[in-house]
């Protein structure tokens, strides 16, 4: 971590300490995410992308269809119209934690107590109240979104996700992480009008074959505003993907953006189901452990 930036980070107990957290804490229910820039040094920074960049040939890549809400469609209780129902793909590669060197500056970053107490205070407002994974593949893994490769419009399954972004596409207009203000307060809130009107005005890669049921609310309806992420290399971010909307943009250029995704949990001892392993990196490895959704994905 870049303590002579972040010096408070030292005593998470000290009166510097407990400003900076206030701040991030009213941000990040105001505006659903915080982020740290620079929050680890050049050359910490520097090795984790080496490291990444040897692993990432070999990375397992999803290539798969989904909703907004990461849901199986439903046509007996939402018209086959409804945004509900609408398809997107999504293209993103992921090296898993057992890919990485035991050695890793990145593991150890995930280890670190000071940044789980870091995450707890900002996400929950309580300290002690996260948990490191147990997920031998999950707990700490590199999304790689290679040349060509995006992520759709989507709500989270988990809360939270928190991700250290290491590398950006070569082409700095594209792989770029959007996102609408909170749209629902939980995930019982379908959003559906606010989430007809985001997908109607920002999508441009999954036509729409005909307009959103939705589409009457839609007529005098402004789109959510989508703000880009000023997510650089280097940067930590904190962000409450189950109520904002987001994507991450096509990927351009000649290299892959590389974001790590550290996942953290309210009870000890959590793992992603062998179906999720499966799903993100083609296997699946299952300790004595308890299975939950993950707290943490792009």
């Amino acid at each position: 971590m870049n303590y002579q930036l972040y010096p408070w980070l030292k005593d998470l107990e000290s009166p510097e300490a407990q400003t900076a957290l206030d701040v991030a804490r009213k941000t990040y229910l105001e505006t659903g995410t915080v982020t740290l820039p620079r929050f680890v040094t050049a050359d910490a920074l520097q090795t984790m992308v080496q490291q990444a960049r040897a692993a990432e040939d070999a990375a397992f890549t999803t290539d798969e269809t989904h909703t907004a809400y990461l849901a199986d469609p439903d046509y007996n209780r939402f018209d086959k119209r409804s945004v509900y129902n609408h398809s997107m793909r999504t293209q993103v590669a992921s090296i898993a934690f057992d890919e990485l060197p035991k050695d890793s500056p990145l593991a150890s970053l995930y280890r670190d107590p000071i940044l789980l107490q870091l995450a707890s205070r900002i996400v929950t407002g309580h300290a002690n109240s996260l948990h490191l994974s147990a997920d031998p593949l999950g707990c700490c893994s590199i999304n790689v979104f290679r040349p060509n490769y995006h992520h759709s419009f989507h709500f989270d399954e988990s809360v939270f996700s928190t991700t250290l972004m290491l590398q950006e596409a070569s082409d700095p207009s594209t792989g770029l992480f959007q996102c609408t203000p909170p749209l629902r307060p939980d995930k019982k809130d379908l959003a559906l009008p606010d989430v007809a009107a985001a997908i109607q005005a920002y999508d441009q890669e999954t036509p729409i074959p005909e307009p959103f049921a939705e589409g009457p609310s839609l007529a005098t309806k402004e789109p959510p505003r989508l703000r880009t992420l000023d997510f650089q290399a280097g940067t930590l971010s904190f962000f409450s993907g189950s109520c904002s909307l987001h994507r991450v943009t096509r990927v351009k250029g000649t290299q892959s953006r590389l974001v790590a995704v550290l996942t953290y949990g309210t009870q000890p001892g959590f793992c992603n189901s062998a179906a999720v392993q499966k799903l993100f990196w083609g296997r699946s490895v299952q300790p004595n452990c308890e299975t939950t959704k993950l707290f943490g994905m792009e």
